[in-house]
């Protein structure tokens, strides 16, 4: 099973746009992508990868992404990375990738992907490089 799961919740399509550079990626490296708005996530037991985003709002993470992580069980080393746009202070990628440390998972970046305002093609371009980590963290 070669299916990346990017799960994403954003207010101005900063990190949508990020989220679809991240499956890009993914599928570039042969692997399938599901690109899952939060409020349509069910399950992450059809992912060998998995990357979380947000936007930031008042210094935390959207509230869809933030039930989600909450109704996660263990991740049991699942591949992994946070992700997230930002206006201002840029919390909330920061909160998802300790959530998901917590949570087990086995994180692909040592630092999450941010992106201030609508992302250029710099950070496009290291969502795409993540989808491709993510995609070879399926071949292991």
């Amino acid at each position: 099973m070669m299916k990346v799961g990017v799960v994403y919740e954003s207010t101005r399509g900063r990190t949508k746009a990020m989220a679809e550079a991240i499956c890009e990626g993914a599928r570039s490296a042969g692997a399938d992508c599901d690109l899952v708005e939060a409020a349509d996530f069910k399950e992450v037991d059809s992912y060998c990868a998995l990357a979380v985003g947000s936007s930031t709002r008042m210094k935390r993470v959207l509230p869809m992404v933030k039930r989600l992580l909450a109704e996660l069980s263990s991740l049991d080393s699942l591949p992994a990375a946070g992700f997230g746009s930002y206006g201002w202070s840029g919390e909330a990628p920061d909160e998802i990738t300790s959530k998901l440390e917590e949570l087990g998972a086995s994180m692909v970046i040592e630092v999450p992907l941010k992106a201030k305002d609508y992302p250029g093609q710099e950070a496009l371009q290291q969502c795409r490089d993540l989808g491709v980590r993510l995609a070879k963290s399926c071949e292991v």
